[in-house]
């Protein structure tokens, strides 16, 4: 894995096409060119939920994300590595998603560079008192229901997929309290990793940041990457820095 690394996710890129989704895109572009400008290798982490929507059906070739996966393939192209952690809303990858990347992981991995040891996650099915999604998200990964929802027109799925993530917008805006209790449950995960020797754990999905240190590791939760704010890791072989672009 090429040096220096930059972890970031959440892009949550959609199907359809607007003003905001191109602001997006435009601000994924300039993130990108930022990078290359800035080193002549090294290596994108994506920590999943790339994009908002992805099910990529069986010797079929997607037809939506076209300006998201030419910007993927100019970085692979000039040398940088892009390493992809699926997330709750893309973990449905193929051929094609594979093509302009360098590898995926469907579950959580972890790796070792300069003798620091890191453990990846996208963050989901984490909280032990979130049942419900725990379930559901068993049912989602499951051969049976991918099977199923592969059989079914391209636009059903985009109504449902659009349905699923417009009654989940507000999940991610939670109080202090819960926050708080969220943060808990994350640290108690994170001492787990680092007793098994992990230095550093990095995590998305909760679309907050919060880094802290715990005993002698850090946890780091990454927010979302949107078109007004970029919040990202880089570890240039010696330090880990959580920045905004």
């Amino acid at each position: 894995m090429q040096l220096p690394i930059y972890f970031f996710g959440d892009n949550h890129f959609q199907v359809s096409s607007s003003e905001k989704e191109e602001k997006k895109i435009e601000k994924f572009w300039r993130f990108l060119n930022a990078i290359k400008n800035n080193n002549d290798k090294g290596t994108l982490f994506i920590m999943g939920d790339l994009f908002d929507y992805y099910f990529e059906y069986k010797n079929r070739t997607p037809q939506y994300h076209e300006e998201v996966f030419a910007l993927l393939a100019d970085v692979k192209n000039e040398g940088f590595d892009i390493h992809f952690v699926a997330g709750n809303h893309d973990y449905w990858i193929g051929k094609h998603f594979k093509n302009h990347i360098t590898k995926s992981y469907l579950d959580d991995t972890a790796f070792t560079i300069n003798n620091k040891k890191f453990y990846i996650t996208h963050g989901d099915g984490i909280l032990s008192w979130d049942k419900s999604y725990r379930c559901l998200k068993s049912v989602l990964r499951s051969k049976l229901f991918i099977i199923l929802f592969s059989l079914m027109p391209e636009m059903i799925a985009f109504k449902i997929a659009e349905k699923i993530s417009y009654e989940r917008k507000d999940s991610h805006k939670i109080d202090r309290q819960k926050e708080d209790k969220i943060h808990k449950e994350l640290e108690s995960f994170a001492n787990n990793k680092i007793q098994e020797g992990c230095d550093y754990i990095i995590m998305g999905h909760y679309h907050h940041s919060y880094h802290k240190k715990l005993n002698n590791g850090e946890l780091i939760l990454l927010g979302e990457c949107d078109e007004d704010n970029y919040n990202y890791a880089v570890f240039d072989g010696n330090q880990l820095k959580v920045k905004n672009f």
